[in-house]
């Protein structure tokens, strides 16, 4: 959550300048909106909440391109860790599935490159809406040194979540190597990440990618399910219970 905040924090900071302390609680917020809300969707535009008026509409669209980094990077890394993964407990079933979830992200990072030069020109267009020309104009002025911030944060997120599942298998007792970890647990984040998720069902479909994956080297599903709902309870139910208590805090911060 540290990580994320700081994320947010960068990401507004050229629309409006925020605290840590506000940006902290404003994601902690978020978390109670994304919940309710399918895929998460409603977590940014409750962060941006949290903003003056004027600069909503823009704080949300930059929100989502930063937030939208975090998937990004584990759907890359999971597709390498994938295709590495099936090779070794499933060859039979190994095909062009990965590579085209390969070539779907690399669009994605060169469309996401390009955009801010193709946005630029749109801005000098007179017969562009006044009412979209603020969105236009801040995700034109987003930097590539913002967009490397914004995958470097989601790389350490994206490391702390894969550390935090390692640690806690081995707490319970799950034996897997650090070399087996390294695949299996970028390929259930990576099937999280592709997978449409309903409203509360968050926890479930990451259970059950983690039997699924995790089977051919430990048969101790009861234990699985246990990790994995409690890694779910502290990276997500906690944040949410904080960000209930903070929901109406909003005056008294901003």
């Amino acid at each position: 959550m540290l990580t994320e905040a700081v994320k947010w924090q960068c990401a507004v900071r050229y629309i409006e300048k925020i605290s840590f302390k506000k940006a902290i609680i404003s994601t902690m917020r978020g978390q109670v909106g994304g919940i309710a809300t399918p895929n998460k969707l409603g977590d940014i535009p409750t962060r941006a909440l949290s903003l003056r008026d004027e600069n909503k509409a823009s704080g949300i669209v930059i929100g989502f391109i930063a937030t939208w980094t975090l998937p990004l990077v584990s759907t890359i890394l999971g597709t390498v860790a994938a295709i590495k993964y099936l090779s070794i407990y499933y060859p039979e079933i190994l095909n062009n599935k990965p590579k085209a979830l390969l070539i779907g992200s690399a669009i994605a990072i060169i469309t996401l490159v390009i955009l801010p030069f193709f946005l630029k020109k749109m801005n000098g267009n007179n017969r562009v809406s006044s009412k979209i020309r603020p969105i236009i104009n801040a995700i034109a002025n987003i930097s590539f040194a913002q967009i490397g911030i914004f995958v470097t944060l989601s790389c350490i997120r994206y490391a702390i979540f894969c550390s935090q599942m390692f640690l806690m298998l081995r707490f319970f007792g799950i034996v897997i190597s650090i070399a087996q970890a390294l695949m299996a647990i970028p390929t259930i984040y990576a099937l999280t990440t592709i997978t449409p998720i309903l409203p509360g069902t968050e926890a479930a479909s990451r259970i059950s990618y983690a039997l699924l994956v995790l089977k051919p080297i430990s048969q101790t599903c009861p234990t699985i399910t246990l990790a994995t709902s409690l890694l779910w309870a502290l990276n997500c139910g906690i944040p949410i219970i904080l960000g209930s208590f903070l929901f109406n805090k909003t005056e008294k911060y901003c």
